[in-house]
């Protein structure tokens, strides 16, 4: 990494330099070079050793040069020229000092290695930060944007009582009705900047470090340090900054890291990835945005075609959908975007959801599962399942369209389950299952008859009617099944257990062949 005059300073403090430095992390460091009086120009990417009397001649001319220098400090010069020096007295030579810098480049250099080696290797989020103590030495928290809890890193001193981390630390989340909680968020947004940001709160007794992350632009959480072993001078800043552009890239590649790639709603992708949250801090995320744990949701799947897929339309269709449905929760997930809804802010009437729906399968050729409607939003991920079995089952039945519900496939995926996990012949009332084999050696439809006249209460003329027949077909078909199997469908006394019995084995006959 490059490293800046603020780290050198904080390296080169034990020599006792005398200084002055522009209040900026901004002073990087990518070369190294001797001060020649017949330079016609020094750049400001260069570090530059000199003696001290040989700057006069250069007067008006050094302004954001970065300086070492041996000799006697003048701090006017300094401040005249603005330029940013470093000095050390005579009893240092320059090829000693050389050799500290030399010393201090390949330590940050190792560091930053290990960083990027652990980032390549997609270690796990908890390795990166142990890396990154190393040289950052006071405690961490990554957060999401909501001021929930992903991860905690470093130790804090036992006389730390912080209110605002201890609360952190012990709930995992900062309670929505914290005092600093809309605190923090509004901090967040009036400082949108890339650079790390001290803070200090009245009643709270320590400082913050805060340094946000970004994702397209988007802030997606944010790096909380809390002062107790160092303090935060600007080398120690720099580093954080250093170390958030680290993070920065994990969060496209690291699992445990994606969960912030959605913005607010990092939870949902822990839920979804069925990772252990919090209840109460589900419930806080949600009462952040109006809602309740136990309302009614659908969940829906939108997925491109396999020969459409790309990213950037995936950030279009959440663009689109977030204008359609204001109030859902849409984010990109895996290979789609998924959005749940809350009946409260929008009917979960199929024809009207087909409606809104319609232009973006037209549009961005998708294919979308819907889940049943839900109560318990900790859920979710069984939920999302069901919008992917929608799609699987729905497509098996009718490739053509791009629409599926999952309460139109229950009893599919119900008899599979039951089937794989058993076998159909332990389920399966076994005159049903004879009937069903007479069926496709003849190509009748005995099993459907038998079902339609259970389904409607045992009525001759409502189950012709259903079917399309004439009353005296259904009637010879009926007396067929009991002269074949020995159903008697006049006998009134069959059991009602028999009955459901032979109803839930033709109901799941029509899945399983």
């Amino acid at each position: 990494m490059n490293i800046n005059m603020h780290i050198l300073l904080d390296e080169l403090r034990e020599l006792n330099p005398k200084t002055y430095l522009h209040d900026s992390i901004d002073l990087t460091i990518r070369s190294m070079a001797g001060f020649d009086k017949t330079s016609d120009g020094f750049l400001k990417d260069t570090l530059y050793l000199a003696a001290t009397t040989a700057l006069a001649a250069w007067e008006g001319k050094l302004q954001d040069v970065n300086l070492i220098v041996t000799g006697a400090f003048d701090l006017d010069f300094a401040q005249r020229n603005r330029c940013n020096i470093i000095c050390f007295d005579d009893s240092l030579t320059p090829v000693e000092i050389a050799g500290h810098i030399f010393r201090i480049q390949k330590k940050y250099d190792d560091w930053n290695n290990a960083l990027l080696s652990a980032l390549i290797a997609k270690k796990p989020t908890k390795h990166l930060f142990a890396i990154a103590l190393e040289e950052i030495h006071n405690p961490m928290m990554l957060l999401g944007p909501l001021n929930t809890l992903i991860l905690a890193a470093g130790d804090i001193p036992a006389s730390c009582t912080d209110t605002l981390w201890r609360e952190l630390l012990n709930e995992g989340y900062l309670s929505y009705e914290h005092p600093l909680y809309s605190e923090l968020l509004k901090i967040a947004e009036k400082k949108p900047s890339e650079q790390p940001f001290i803070v200090k709160f009245p009643m709270h007794d320590y400082t913050y470090l805060i340094a946000n992350l970004f994702q397209s632009g988007k802030r997606c959480g944010a790096l909380h340090l809390l002062e107790v072993n160092q303090p935060f001078s600007l080398g120690q800043i720099t580093l954080v900054a250093h170390f958030r552009s680290i993070l920065e890239q994990a969060i496209k590649t690291i699992p445990d890291l994606q969960i912030l790639s959605s913005n607010a709603n990092g939870f949902v992708y822990q839920l979804l990835n069925h990772i252990y949250v919090k209840e109460s801090i589900i419930i806080n995320c949600l009462q952040a945005k109006g809602w309740k744990v136990f309302d009614e949701f659908l969940c829906l799947n939108l997925m491109q075609n396999k020969m459409q897929r790309d990213d950037t339309l995936l950030n279009i269709i959440v663009q689109e959908l977030t204008r359609v449905f204001p109030s859902a929760i849409i984010l990109d997930y895996k290979d789609g975007v998924v959005m749940i809804l809350r009946r409260a802010d929008f009917s979960f009437d199929r024809e009207d959801l087909q409606a809104r729906l319609a232009s973006f399968v037209k549009k961005f050729f998708l294919t979308i599962g819907v889940s049943s409607v839900f109560y318990d939003f900790k859920n979710l991920k069984r939920h999302y399942d069901e919008c992917s079995l929608a799609i699987k089952y729905g497509l098996a039945q009718e490739p053509t369209l791009a629409l599926h519900f999952f309460d139109d496939h229950v009893f599919r995926h119900l008899s599979r389950f039951i089937f794989v996990e058993n076998g159909k012949n332990q389920f399966i009332h076994t005159k049903v299952e004879l009937l069903h084999h007479y069926d496709l050696k003849n190509n009748t439809e005995l099993v459907k008859t038998l079902l339609t006249y259970f389904q409607f209460g045992q009525s001759k003329s409502l189950a012709a009617e259903k079917m399309h027949l004439h009353r005296n077909t259904l009637t010879y078909r009926l007396n067929s099944i009991n002269n074949l199997v020995g159903i008697d469908y006049s006998s009134r006394n069959l059991q009602e257990e028999e009955i459901f019995h032979i109803m839930l084995s033709c109901k799941f006959l029509e899945y399983i062949p």
